[in-house]
């Protein structure tokens, strides 16, 4: 086994966790790669996981987003090394490494397979743009305070045009955050769904719905409601990569082909989880 050890600078300040890891490996003769550093400045790089089976990831749950996507490229497994707030996707913390550490030497694990979700933008149909996303594709107004029109077709099919702030096309992994934070439903992560939530639509209709993993949902994006002040519509992918878009731009979001794969190193269950979270708040 060769083990790729992540880390978030802003978490490890001085990389006391990573020289620990490092130096327990060194002692039980575990293979690992030099460590890379992971922020909003740099992730890692193709030629950073050449022959690893498994990520250490230190951080957050931004940090195991940032990774997530590469490591589900080259089929490695990801646990995460919760360094800040109890987080839904790291999988432990600091207490009690060293026992973590020999667990999953010895492969004592479990694991969890989310999906993905690919996001495609088309412009005079043509495609623009193409990123994954583990958690979410966020459709936002920004500049002035604005409604932003779109509409939502599922399979080639109309569903609704809506007035709001914006809209969340989520996975279950994501549905604890910002599609938590606007009213929308929480998904058991492992299951296999997109969730829909309008952000603070303007109309009774402002539910979310939940459709089969393997519809696809179209949002176009409708015309100024105001032609004078004009509009400003971004799209973010897991609040990372983001790109603007225009009057007709079409956002079409499909469950990718790959899995993230989690490794689940205890018997904590997402609602045990869950049930802690929501107490802190």
């Amino acid at each position: 086994m060769k083990v790729l050890i992540c880390v978030n600078p802003y978490k490890d300040k001085d990389l006391s966790v990573c020289k620990k890891i490092c130096s327990f490996f060194d002692e039980k003769g575990v293979s690992y790669a030099k460590p890379v550093l992971v922020s909003k400045e740099a992730n890692i790089k193709d030629e950073d996981v050449e022959g690893c089976d498994v990520a250490l990831v230190l951080g957050g749950d931004g940090t195991l987003m940032r990774t997530a996507k590469k490591c589900s490229k080259y089929n490695i497994s990801i646990l995460g090394i919760n360094l800040g707030h109890l987080g839904f996707l790291a999988q432990t913390g600091t207490e009690g490494l060293e026992n973590t550490l020999l667990r999953l030497i010895a492969g004592e694990y479990t694991l969890e397979e989310r999906m993905l979700v690919t996001g495609s933008i088309f412009r005079n149909g043509e495609k623009i743009f193409e990123r994954e996303a583990l958690n979410d594709v966020c459709i936002n107004r920004g500049g002035q305070l604005q409604i932003l029109n779109y509409e939502i077709s599922v399979n080639g099919m109309f569903l609704k045009a809506y007035a709001a702030d914006g809209v969340i096309i989520s996975t279950p992994t994501g549905s604890t955050g910002y599609n938590l934070s606007a009213g929308g439903p929480i998904v058991e992560p492992s299951a296999d769904m997109i969730l829909v939530t309008p952000i603070a639509a303007h109309s009774f209709m402002n539910r979310s719905i939940l459709f089969k993993a393997e519809d696809s949902v179209k949002i176009t994006i409708g015309e100024p409601h105001d032609e004078e002040v004009g509009q400003t519509v971004i799209v973010h992918f897991d609040g990372f990569d983001k790109l603007d878009l225009l009057s007709k731009d079409e956002i079409v979001i499909t469950k990718n082909d790959r899995h993230v794969s989690f490794i689940q190193m205890n018997n904590i269950n997402f609602l045990e989880t869950l049930n802690r979270k929501l107490r802190e708040n």
